[in-house]
């Protein structure tokens, strides 16, 4: 096993860090105000100087699993992170905080972010495999040098032995510009990828964050390997679904004091008059626990806001969860006879929930605690009644968890072939087959975090 180099990022925390409640989340009353710190406005370089990555100034894991605090600091702005091994869940993000511009105070925004489970129904087989079923520790696979860009760094979680995640500071393109008579602007973003290999036997999912200078937070899933070996030839060729379940735990400004809203559009059918548009923000499921199908004609989105916490406008922070989806996955094993998993959570793309300690340890793996499929622990089906959405608790100025399921379509094409592979049989490394959706900042700013001037600047 080759030896992580100087020039990689290795970290090896062998103090667990003491557990935390919910409760001790900290907050800041009142939020100060975003201030501008360093940045010309009038000479924006071609891209952010900054970026380091480093160990944390202080740790805040509150896991006894796997984990490392890993902190960036970008030009204007700068994140915190845990990032952690939590066996069947796999890598896991979180606890995670957002500075907001120099020399601000920390500020929670997440307590954990995971993928919940990973569905992978068949269309001719019987297949109907719930990929995370089996997963333990083991299954978040080591990482070598190669599998990083050549400025990335490697992790090694504490009371490991071997690197488990990437860690890699990207351009991101870019993020703003200002093109005028006299000249022009334009600035470059950043980010912060932490990722890592879940195995699950014949396919590789790469899951992936994304710390982002602007304050946002993407959510990626890359499904890669080969096509399924173990009736082969037919099961290299059937066509089959990749849906990814994810469970985020937003903690905007500390635990407390979250509200989950709809936001939707309405277009073209409003009178008096077919050209008018509007734009509605309601609470979600009515305030309580609920699921939603997306509707893309709507532009739904997610916000989550503190609306105990409020910028230097009045307006209460938040987090747009913006779906960016392939398609929309319905599955029906009810209907073709499997009575033990109806599927029922297939039948929506996003639902809220009140956090609860008890459904958070029934959740995630411990020694003794059995695998909960997504009917069980989000929608409550026996063995679990009364977890998630089943007692319909109250989703307005409370503690949060969003749930989004992204899914991918893979029909097997001659891109799977081997070299030298039959037409009837698929033996190559598939491309990878991205999902995944981004958490984007409402009102979390006082004005833009990257120093975009005004137009009175930039003409």
């Amino acid at each position: 096993m080759r030896r992580c180099s100087t020039l990689l990022l290795a970290f090896i925390i062998a103090a667990a860090a003491t557990a935390q409640s919910k409760a001790g989340d900290f907050t800041i009353d009142p939020l100060p105000a975003q201030r501008l710190g360093p940045v010309k406005m009038r000479a924006v370089g071609p891209r952010a100087t900054g970026g380091a990555v480093r160990p944390c100034t202080e740790n805040i894991c509150d896991t006894t699993q796997p984990h490392t605090c890993v902190e960036v600091n970008f030009e204007e702005t700068a994140w915190r992170t845990c990032i952690s091994n939590q066996g069947r869940r796999s890598l896991t993000l979180g606890p995670t905080d957002l500075r907001r511009s120099p020399g601000a105070p920390w500020m929670r925004v997440l307590r954990e972010a995971s993928v919940a489970d990973i569905f992978v129904p068949y269309h001719s087989f019987a297949f109907r495999l719930y990929d995370m079923q089996q997963a333990t520790e083991a299954s978040l696979l080591e990482m070598r040098q190669a599998d990083v860009a050549a400025s990335g760094s490697l992790i090694t979680l504490s009371n490991q032995s071997i690197p488990q995640v990437g860690a890699e500071l990207n351009d991101r393109g870019i993020a703003w510009l200002c093109k005028g008579l006299s000249g022009q602007q334009v600035r470059r973003g950043q980010e912060l990828a932490l990722w890592g290999v879940f195995d699950a036997q014949n396919y590789d999912f790469i899951i992936d964050y994304r710390l982002r200078d602007d304050g946002s937070i993407g959510f990626r899933m890359g499904s890669t390997g080969f096509n399924n070996p173990y009736f082969e030839p037919l099961s290299t060729t059937d066509a089959h679904m990749h849906s990814t379940l994810w469970r985020v735990d937003i903690d905007l400004n500390g635990s407390g004091g979250d509200t989950a809203h709809t936001l939707a559009h309405r277009e073209g059918d409003i009178p008096p008059t077919p050209l008018a548009a509007i734009d509605t923000e309601s609470p979600f499921n009515g305030g309580r626990e609920g699921t939603m199908v997306w509707d893309p004609v709507q532009f739904n989105t997610i916000l989550i806001e503190d609306e105990t916490t409020k910028n230097s406008h009045g307006n209460p922070i938040g987090y747009e969860l913006h779906a960016n989806p392939e398609g929309l996955s319905r599955h029906y094993a009810q209907e073709a006879g499997n009575v033990t998993r109806q599927e029922r959570f297939t039948k929506f793309d996003f639902a809220v929930t009140h956090y609860k300690e008890s459904e958070r340890n029934a959740f995630f793996d411990t020694p003794h605690v059995r695998y909960l499929d997504p009917d069980q622990y989000l929608l409550g089906a026996s063995p679990a009644a009364g977890f998630g959405v089943a007692d319909n608790e109250s989703v307005t100025d409370t503690d949060l968890v969003v749930w989004y399921r992204a899914s991918v379509h893979h029909d097997p094409h001659d891109e799977d072939h081997a070299p030298g592979d039959p037409n009837f049989l698929m033996t190559g490394i598939t491309l990878v087959h991205w999902s995944g959706f981004e958490l984007i900042p409402r009102n979390l700013f006082d004005f833009n975090p990257l120093g975009g001037p005004s137009r009175n600047n930039c003409q």
